[in-house]
């Protein structure tokens, strides 16, 4: 009778069963060229692989944020180039009409283009984007917010909100201005004024024929005051270049460090498998020999 009792056929099954769980598990390896293909082959490493992937989906939501807030600074700020080269031209007129030689006709025709220039800014002022959301009207994006009136002024009619977008765990940027503080808050000697009554004054004075002093300084105040808005978006400009640098370091650094865990070694492991399907077939082989002999091959 054979030798081979229940308790070694079940022992050498489960350890067939392990040999070929083990050499599918490295088959799976070097497939995928991935060292953990399961939780369950390094429950550490799974673990530090799925948070840096969390990571990484944070980045990419922050990066795609950046790409939001450039889009709308950008315009902003081609806007804000757009406003000083007109005020910067109002300007210029303004001191050209201080000229004694000008009679009040050559005035005049100075105030003229002066009110084309100050509806060439109300334009600028109610400018959208790409979304055809206004640039200026605060949280109320779909509210034009400049509005003339039938007396001729400019009104606001936005909100004093500035929109916003996290561009790093504790960092955000600004994607806009507030169009109120833009075109509606000059500081001047006289106090704070709006850049259209500003504009609409000096045009009425120079249609008359007349120039005043004051207007010139005012002018002068709304040079300034543009200016500084123009800082105030390259600043959030250059504070969004920085954190994409950041961003993009660290990015590089999980790309890295992701790649440490979860990339295998091909070669190391195609050498495992030859050796697991080695052990595999010299235990089955031992398997057959032994389950084949009986006493009587003890006994010769």
């Amino acid at each position: 009778m054979p030798i081979s009792t229940k308790l070694f056929n079940d022992q050498a099954i489960n350890r067939f069963n392990q040999l070929t769980a083990d050499i599918q598990s490295t088959q799976s390896k070097v497939a995928t060229g991935k060292n953990v293909v399961r939780a369950s082959d390094d429950p550490i490493a799974a673990a530090n692989i799925a948070f840096t992937k969390d990571q990484k989906v944070m980045l990419d939501r922050f990066d795609t944020n950046i790409d939001r807030a450039r889009t709308r600074l950008n315009l902003a700020e081609n806007m804000l180039s757009e406003t000083m080269n007109v005020v910067t031209r109002i300007y210029e007129l303004t001191i050209q009409a201080r000229n004694d030689s000008l009679s009040a006709v050559d005035r005049q025709a100075i105030g003229i283009e002066v009110s084309e220039l100050r509806d060439t800014l109300a334009g600028f002022a109610n400018s959208r984007d790409s979304a055809g959301n206004y640039l200026f009207s605060g949280y109320k994006s779909n509210q034009q917010p400049f509005v003339e009136t039938d007396v001729g002024t400019i009104e606001f009619h936005g909100d004093r909100g500035v929109h916003s977008v996290q561009i790093s765990e504790t960092l955000r940027a600004n994607t806009g201005l507030d169009g109120a503080d833009l075109f509606m808050r000059v500081d001047t000697d006289n106090g704070t004024q709006p850049l259209f009554d500003i504009v609409d004054k000096l045009a009425s004075d120079l249609e008359g024929g007349v120039i005043n002093e004051s207007s010139i300084a005012e002018m002068e105040k709304v040079v300034d005051h543009i200016a500084i808005q123009q800082t105030h978006v390259g600043s959030q400009l250059s504070k969004i270049d920085r954190q994409e640098n950041v961003i993009e370091r660290r990015v590089l650094l999980m790309e890295e460090n992701l790649s440490a865990l979860e990339d295998a070694d091909l070669a190391r492991l195609v050498t495992d498998l030859q050796s697991q399907i080695v052990s595999r077939d010299a235990a089955q082989q031992a398997f057959v020999k032994i389950g084949q002999q009986s006493l009587f091959d003890y006994i010769r």
